[in-house]
């Protein structure tokens, strides 16, 4: 029986496609979820995005009902500009939609919440962005 180099080529291709399939040990790379490729954490862990404007001698949380932006999408976009390092392109993008004159500065937090206990969490001051 003679084995033919085509039939040696063709089938160590297909093992070469197959076999990654068969040896793999989890699906981490099948669980990412949406466009950020964030790997799968525990649900304990709440992480939120907190934008903050200089007004009066003093720094304000930004009520995003209050310019007309839903919560939950506002959270959406500062998400996705954080994980693309884009935070400075998103505060000069805000400041350009809300023209408030009295505001100096714009800044952007990341705030990461271990289960229930507020009092262990963790603020990460990401980007300040002046005005003037």
């Amino acid at each position: 029986m003679k084995i033919k180099l085509k039939n040696i080529i063709v089938s160590g291709f297909i093992t070469a496609l197959i076999l990654p399939f068969i040896l793999i040990t989890d699906l981490f790379p099948f669980a990412r979820f949406g466009m950020f490729a964030e790997p799968v954490s525990s649900a304990d862990t709440l992480k939120m995005f907190e934008v903050e404007y200089y007004q009066n001698h003093q720094w304000q949380t930004l009520d995003a009902k209050r310019f007309n932006l839903a919560s939950g999408s506002f959270m959406y976009l500062t998400g996705n500009y954080f994980y693309r390092n884009q935070s400075k392109e998103f505060l000069t993008k805000l400041s350009l939609s809300i023209p408030d004159t009295s505001i100096y500065a714009w800044r952007l937090k990341h705030i990461q919440i271990p289960g229930n206990n507020l009092h262990q969490s963790d603020t990460v001051l990401i980007e300040t962005l002046k005005i003037r």
